[in-house]
């Protein structure tokens, strides 16, 4: 015995910790299985972040499109919102060339009935086939932050069309009153 009541103990030569192969794969295996469903949620997550905030301006919008248009509610990525507003593709667009009665704050009951002829009828021609989306001019975006454009569909704009039918008006440069 060594001084302080201790024995030293002898060395442990005959004794060997090991682990299992089997015991390390399983462990190597849980992890990698761990990082590989946390690399797809990532992937995941971030594919919806850039599918829904991806900025499509004036190159998506000037594409040849066909969409199935209606009336907007409350998600608005393509549809209509008066007779001289939409949405395309989550890209809100002023058709330049045109003015339609207000439906949002009328002056009077004339400009309301014609301002949802207006609406309908451009959800009525923009569903009818392809249409292009144009820059007009040299500027891109009103005051609004809304996407200048005219509507072409066949080389004639569809405004046009609505100004033939009496539900809108070549647009001036300013708004005059339906009332």
């Amino acid at each position: 015995m060594k001084e302080g009541g201790m024995a030293k103990r002898p060395p442990r030569d005959n004794v060997v910790e090991f682990r299992t192969g089997r015991d390390r794969s399983k462990r190597g295996r849980g992890r990698s299985l761990a990082l590989l469903v946390a690399g797809g949620l990532f992937a995941c997550i971030l594919g919806g972040l850039v599918g829904i905030y991806w900025p499509f301006g004036s190159a998506s919008a000037e594409a040849r499109t066909t969409h199935s248009f209606a009336v907007c509610g409350m998600v608005r990525r393509t549809c209509v919102v008066d007779g001289d507003t939409i949405w395309l593709e989550g890209v809100k667009i002023r058709i330049a060339d045109i003015d339609t009665p207000e439906i949002s704050q009328p002056k009077c009951d004339y400009e309301y009935d014609l301002g949802i002829k207006a609406r309908d009828r451009l959800v009525a021609l923009l569903n009818q086939g392809d249409f292009e989306a144009v820059t007009i001019g040299s500027r891109d975006e009103d005051q609004y932050g809304r996407k200048l454009r005219v509507l072409l569909r066949n080389g004639r704009s569809i405004g046009d069309q609505l100004v033939a039918e009496g539900l809108a008006r070549t647009w001036s440069g300013r708004r005059e009153p339906w009332c």
